[in-house]
């Protein structure tokens, strides 16, 4: 077999197993073009281009790592070209024993409590706040830095996500998310032990830091642990954690800011991560990586850390821009202006740096722009959390300023939503494992979700509790059949040495998505608010209103204006449902962007070891 990009005669006439010294592959999974008792290999170091070296048959093959990070990632472009140019590619090839290496029994069901617990307490601090944020508050007379306290923790979790794709690819798995669950540990204390509220934000940002690492890191050892027929199953807990969190976060935070303290909405943490380090500790073996023999200075190299500074820099000027533009100062202001300004600019330089480094960049232009499901992964899941955290965080205020309900009625009331997403992300989770594609169900959701969304948005002031259930439902159906499909996709598409990277952008995109989303419908709803009352209340402020929160607006209307302002308040609550109807639309298209693929008859390696 002629191999168009080997550089030497020899070479063409000779092919590598799948892997020459790794026992994941099976006799059955190898195309075998050579009778030789030895194996030949291009030698590719800087000096030594057309030097053959010879290997014996089942033996590992030492090559020294070049200290050049570039030159390292040529080598392994030419590991995985030669790799994949040598592996059957006949979806009947793979045999059981290729599962041999993978966990089983109680070792895994432990290892994935712990996994499921960590993503967990990573989506709960996102929504656990939101009914306790009153209460600091008051104790740290801080009403200025309320939109601090959700978004310092989203600013971090989001910008350095890729950045943890990378250290995972390069740095021991097992250790380093072990480390990220100390790290979100930490600021979990600091914020429960605040004496003020600057250190309250700087532990929320400190949290954030080890959060960006824990739902990406959980991927990464279910692609490590499970074969990669039976990671839709896994990879559907996991992300069930989500929906799970963002009805039981409320709950929570109410019940412990009324019955103990809020203090305990971050010790709750402490518990729950001392589980998932043991669980880590204990049933996870870290995989051989052919990456372990570089020092850590050459692993350092090849993570792009200016690259994260301006897109750390960027997020911030994005997140300011939003949180301000139409409420603290109007969109003309040249505050406002300038940040976004800002962020045009640093995603400029972002870009430009990312095209330098090429493979050595925090979002690798190879993995991002050239694999089409990657890319369309990227935005598929970006829109779809913005649709997602729309309904999330302002669901909420129509039961507790139209329906008149407590903080726990609300979240009460949002269980549909949340059994929904959890029951239709596991069954399709199983699914997918049962019958391998995975793109009809992105289609499925993706449209069901925008049906639902759409429904949602006619909610009245009189709409009866069936229409709500049936209507949280059916968006919970839509939002759970896909909301997991990015990450299997990437697993699928990408070899295993790429898989940390594209588990990293997919998130990535999934929590910008999402920390972008609350901070328009907060406009869409303030503004929305401002326009209506005067509308349909004369006399009453609309400013009164807003600053009385969802709870208390029945104290502050006089009776003869109270139904007025609760047909405004509904109006500007489900308007910034508008945003999710087009983010689900835009989700809906993309979904025809994934490439026809499946999770059976694939080389069950791929994306399971580095």
């Amino acid at each position: 077999m002629k191999v168009p990009w080997s550089k030497s005669k020899d070479a063409q006439n000779s092919t590598t197993s799948s892997d020459s010294g790794n026992h994941e592959d099976s006799a059955t999974t190898r195309t075998e073009v050579t009778t030789s008792t030895d194996i030949v290999n291009h030698d590719e170091r800087p000096g030594n281009s057309d030097a053959i070296i010879s290997t014996p048959q089942g033996q590992p093959e030492s090559v020294t790592a070049p200290a050049d990070p570039k030159n390292l990632v040529e080598a392994e472009k030419h590991e995985e070209l030669t790799r994949t140019a040598t592996t059957s590619t006949d979806p009947g090839q793979a045999s059981e024993g290729d599962e041999s290496k993978y966990a089983t029994g109680l070792p895994l069901h432990l290892l994935t409590v712990g996994l499921v617990l960590s993503t967990f307490v990573v989506a709960l601090d996102n929504t656990i706040i939101a009914t306790a944020i009153p209460k600091i508050t008051t104790v740290f007379n801080s009403l200025d830095d309320v939109g601090w306290y959700g978004s310092s923790y989203l600013l971090t979790t989001t910008s350095l996500q890729p950045s943890f794709g990378k250290i995972y690819t390069y740095f021991n798995v097992k250790w380093t998310y072990m480390l990220a669950l100390i790290i979100f540990e930490f600021g979990s204390v600091l914020c429960g032990a605040a004496v003020n509220s600057t250190m309250l934000i700087v532990g929320r940002a400190i949290a954030g830091c080890g959060a960006a690492a824990l739902f990406s890191g959980g991927m990464t050892i279910i692609g490590y642990t499970v074969p990669l027929r039976k990671r839709p199953l896994y990879i559907g807990l996991l992300s069930s954690m989500f929906g799970i969190a963002s009805v039981v976060g409320p709950l929570l935070g109410g019940a412990f800011t009324d019955r103990i303290t809020w203090r305990w909405c971050f010790y709750i943490n402490l518990p729950i991560g001392a589980i998932a380090i043991t669980a880590v500790f204990f049933f996870f073996t870290n995989p051989e990586r052919r990456h372990s023999s570089l020092t850590f200075k050459e692993k350092i190299a090849q993570i792009d850390l200016l690259g994260a500074f301006f897109l750390i820099c960027a997020i911030v000027c994005l997140l300011l821009a939003l949180q301000w533009g139409g409420t603290t100062y109007p969109w003309s202001n040249s505050k406002v202006w300038g940040c976004l300004l800002g962020f045009g600019l640093l995603i400029g330089v972002f870009t430009g740096i990312q095209i330098w480094k090429g493979d050595l960049a925090t979002l690798p232009p190879r993995v991002m722009l050239r694999q089409r499901t990657v890319f369309t992964c990227a935005f598929f899941s970006a829109f779809l959390a913005m649709g997602l955290y729309t309904h999330i965080y302002y669901l909420p205020f129509y039961f507790q300023a139209v329906k008149g309900t407590s903080a726990e009625g609300s979240g009460i009331r949002t269980i549909p939503y949340l059994v929904s997403i959890t029951l239709s992300s596991i069954v399709v989770g199983g699914s997918i494992t049962v019958l391998g594609p995975y793109v009809p169900f992105t289609w499925f959701g993706s449209a069901v979700f925008a049906v639902g969304s759409g429904l949602l948005h006619t909610l009245k002031v009189d709409s009866s509790t069936g229409t709500w259930i049936g209507y949280q439902i059916l968006t919970g159906v839509g939002a759970g059949a896909c909301v997991q499909i990015p990450f299997i996709a990437v697993q699928v598409v990408l070899t295993k040495k790429d898989m940390p990277v594209g588990n990293a952008v997919a998130i990535f995109f999934n929590s910008l998505g999402g920390a972008i989303s609350i901070s328009i419908a907060q406009n869409i709803f303030s503004n929305g608010l401002v326009k209506e009352i005067p509308k349909y209340s004369e006399g009453v402020d609309p400013y009164t209103i807003i600053n009385a929160g969802a709870t208390h607006i029945r104290e502050v209307t006089p009776p003869s204006q109270l139904a007025g302002v609760l047909k405004a308040y509904n109006i500007a609550v489900t308007n910034s449902y508008i945003l999710a109807i087009a983010c689900a639309c835009i989700a809906f298209l993309l979904s025809f962007g994934f490439e026809w693929k499946s999770v059976k008859g694939r080389k069950l390696e791929l994306g399971g070891g580095a």
